[in-house]
């Protein structure tokens, strides 16, 4: 699945990309709100200045992801956690990478 295939998806209402294989993927300044990544392979991925607010992001593979500038406001992280914050450092994140 490509990036134009998700926004595409997500554009007409689709929000359950559970177990997707988006390794790489570049997602910059994509609107996700809502989406659900359980499980998804996002490693090494750009997601930066995204809006993932609402997203569940359990299990998700997110080893060398970008997520600067991310929003990421009740998402629920690869450990459970829900955070409530704009991030602006990918470093932030690596400690979720490391759970998984």
């Amino acid at each position: 699945m490509n990036a134009n295939e998700i926004l595409k998806e997500y554009a007409a209402g689709k929000r359950n990309f559970r177990q997707a294989d988006l390794k790489g993927i570049s997602l910059i300044k994509a609107n996700l709100r809502e989406a659900d990544f359980t499980g998804a392979n996002l490693a090494n991925s750009d997601l930066s200045d995204s809006d993932l607010s609402n997203a569940n992001l359990n299990w998700v593979n997110l080893r060398g992801a970008k997520i600067n500038g991310a929003n990421m406001r009740q998402t629920k992280m690869p450990d459970g956690s829900i955070h409530n914050d704009h991030l602006t450092s990918a470093r932030y994140a690596l400690k979720f990478c490391q759970l998984l």
